[in-house]
């Protein structure tokens, strides 16, 4: 399962840039060096459900659960919208 991929990827904030999570084994070597850090416990049960992960649905589970647990930590780098053209006012 380690080449599950994450669409849209996760983009998370990083020194020195973003780092980008596309697949479940980046997700993992991420939680994992989160892990080293030293995070609280709900990084400890994505860990284990990462490294658990046996079957397509659980892999999509868990993966949505690291995007919430990101964005509470304010991690998640949030998308870039579309531009669209200036509107020009006349007067």
């Amino acid at each position: 399962m380690d080449d599950f991929r994450i669409e849209p990827p996760l983009v998370v904030k990083d020194a020195p840039r973003p780092r980008w999570l596309a697949s479940l084994a980046e997700a993992r070597a991420f939680v994992d060096d989160a892990m080293r850090l030293g995070r609280p416990p709900a990084w400890r049960d994505i860990y284990d459900r990462l490294r658990a992960v046996r079957s397509e649905e659980e892999a999509i589970e868990v993966i949505g659960a690291l995007r919430e647990l990101l964005e509470l930590e304010d991690l998640l780098v949030p998308p870039k919208l579309p531009l669209g053209s200036p509107h020009k006012t006349e007067h």
